[in-house]
């Protein structure tokens, strides 16, 4: 421990930088496993075969094909029956407005305003609805246009498209954290080594007096680590607060709230887990190339 307060005041300006290099990357891989729970959780709240939503008219419906209020049983038929006619569609699933409300509570729940438009709202609320699988995802419009001006039908929404964009923005941003925290993984594993072999360059004569009177090894090796480790705890540490920080101020300060209503976002679970596997990485990037370097650069 001598020998590492000893090594840490001599490379100050090293350790820090490393530090910070960790850090940033660490945080960005963090984020980037943040991402990636994040599609996950996207992909299975809305399905990925769910591309055509139909929603019937309600009492309280704005549409002009709900001048009649709700929508009546045959205008459920006749819209079954397209459905069921054309040759677009694979299939198509029903959803009460029991069944809405119920999906509605997940989202909705994630915040104190939504709670409270709950409290307000009931079934009766949400409309029938049928979700409907395309053979060709891409080929949605037809259906679209068919059913917009039917009687009964309050607004048909593709969810392909609504969600595309969504989708798109999450993945480039989970690719470009993951890219940019590759290259500072890279930076700080040529951090390490060059902190290495600069300490072990200044202490050369010392480590030659070492090997002389039979140290060890690891008894020469320890140091090294032990301040590899030290960086990396420390960068752990950050990179963890850095991301407790985005998650109490952007995902519970900002993403429930006002976007709570467009899907279920990630919560202290997915954040704990991110912050276990970058810490785990940290201390691989720590312990790998120390104990590399040291074995080339101390063989004296």
């Amino acid at each position: 421990f001598s020998e590492l307060g000893e090594s840490l005041s001599r490379n100050k300006s090293m350790t820090i930088s490393l530090v910070v290099t960790m850090t940033v990357s660490l945080l960005l891989v963090s984020l980037g496993l943040l991402i990636n729970s994040q599609v996950n959780r996207t992909e299975k709240y809305f399905g990925d075969k769910l591309q055509v939503q139909v929603n019937l008219c309600t009492k309280n419906s704005p549409s002009t094909n709900c001048i009649g209020g709700v929508a009546t049983d045959d205008q459920k038929a006749a819209v079954k029956q397209a459905l069921n006619d054309n040759p677009e569609v694979k299939s198509f699933d029903v959803r009460t407005p029991a069944d809405n409300y119920e999906r509605a509570r997940a989202p909705l729940g994630q915040s104190d305003s939504g709670k409270a438009q709950l409290e307000t709202l009931g079934p009766d609320s949400f409309p029938e609805s049928y979700f409907v699988t395309l053979k060709d995802a891409q080929k949605y419009d037809g259906v679209v246009s068919q059913l917009s001006g039917m009687d009964g039908v309050g607004n048909v929404n593709s969810l392909k498209k609504l969600l595309g964009p969504l989708f798109d923005i999450l993945s480039n941003m989970k690719w470009a954290s993951w890219g940019i925290a590759g290259l500072l993984v890279l930076a700080a594993i040529l951090q390490v080594s060059n902190t290495i072999r600069m300490t072990a360059y200044a202490r050369r004569r010392e480590i030659g007096i070492m090997r002389l009177v039979g140290a060890s090894s690891w008894h020469i090796q320890l140091p090294f680590v032990l301040e590899s480790l030290l960086a990396a705890l420390i960068s752990a540490t950050l990179a963890a607060a850095a991301l407790i920080a985005f998650m109490y101020f952007i995902v519970y300060g900002y993403l429930r709230d006002t976007l709570g209503s467009l899907t279920t976002w990630v919560g202290w679970r997915e954040a704990g887990l991110a912050i276990g596997g970058t810490t785990v990485l940290a201390l691989l990037l720590a312990l790998i190339p120390t104990l590399v370097m040291t074995r080339k650069y101390l063989d004296v």
